[in-house]
């Protein structure tokens, strides 16, 4: 699988203590989530979720939205509640919408990350990333600077800071990178876009099998809060959302690949299916892709 990135080319839900901050027509908002701990959501031409937690000591922030404009927006929102310093700032993996704010967190303490989400920002493989962005069109583009992480680790780190104990682990799944947080003290899981809620997954730097197996080591802690990557947060079901659907994906296409189908039959026959099965889910466009991911991944591991 180390060569695989040239395919690309239970719960009750928890309820929401407070929501505040309506900053725009596509509904910024901050959600605290549980004591201490928030969520920013929605915002100008992104949905990815940004994570902050207040300590008696500092602020510690997970992931810092598509541009500048966005990170400055989730520091107000952190000056609003509180004027302690920003210690931590944590990427969950190197996709733009999670890390193309960095540069307002830079000087605020380290900004930590799994050692390849530095090697995919920085020069230009950095530049490459950030130009595929700025072809979308998403305002305030232009403003970001690729900042990686400056401080790296490779399987796991455990943060101790003003009460809480934060773990923080890589498994690879939806990139070659990922990393979640588990903060004990809050039975929270932080999850990146190993879990994304109501919404088709990205999938063009995923490794399905590892993805699957990723849903299993999540599942093995004791959490009653999961915040996604995108969507809304709360408990065991967002994770059970996300394990069915790749379960069911690697299913489908393992069934079409049995049946000597092509790629093409293949995304014919298991489209229609998502496409009702998950017509509530946000970016249904991306499923003849993610079909197209697994299908070759399954295709090469039959072949080995």
């Amino acid at each position: 699988m180390a060569g695989f990135k040239w395919l690309a080319g239970a719960g009750l839900f928890i309820s929401f203590l407070a929501v505040s901050g309506l900053c725009s027509a596509e509904s910024f908002k901050t959600v605290e989530v549980w004591k201490n701990l928030f969520t920013v959501t929605n915002g100008d031409g992104v949905d990815s979720n940004t994570t902050f937690l207040i300590t008696r000591d500092g602020v510690v922030v997970v992931d810092t939205r598509v541009t500048p404009n966005e990170a400055k927006k989730v520091l107000a929102e952190i000056r609003k509640r509180t004027d302690l310093p920003i210690l931590y700032t944590i990427n969950t993996h190197y996709h733009g919408d999670h890390t193309f704010g960095n540069q307002v967190f830079e000087g605020s303490g380290p900004i930590i990350a799994h050692e390849s989400v530095r090697k995919n920002l920085f020069g230009d493989l950095g530049k490459g990333h950030l130009e595929s962005f700025k072809s979308r069109n998403i305002p305030g583009m232009d403003e970001t600077v690729v900042t990686p992480p400056n401080m790296v680790f490779k399987d796991e780190m455990e943060i101790f800071v003003g009460g809480y104990n934060l773990r923080l682990m890589h498994v690879r799944g939806h990139t070659d990178g990922d990393v979640f947080i588990y903060i004990d003290q809050l039975k929270t899981l932080i999850t990146g876009d190993l879990v994304v809620y109501r919404n088709v997954p990205s999938m063009r730097d995923a490794y399905v099998e590892e993805w699957i197996s990723a849903m299993d080591v999540l599942s093995d802690f004791d959490a009653e809060i999961y915040i996604p990557g995108h969507g809304e947060s709360g408990g065991k079901p967002v994770l059970i959302a996300m394990k069915h659907y790749l379960l069911k994906l690697k299913e489908m296409v393992l069934n079409q690949l049995g049946n000597g189908k092509s790629l093409k039959e293949t995304q014919d026959a298991i489209r229609p299916v998502f496409m009702e099965k998950f017509k509530n889910w946000k970016n249904l466009d991306r499923l003849d892709a993610n079909i197209q991911r697994a299908y070759l991944e399954y295709s090469l591991k039959q072949g080995s």
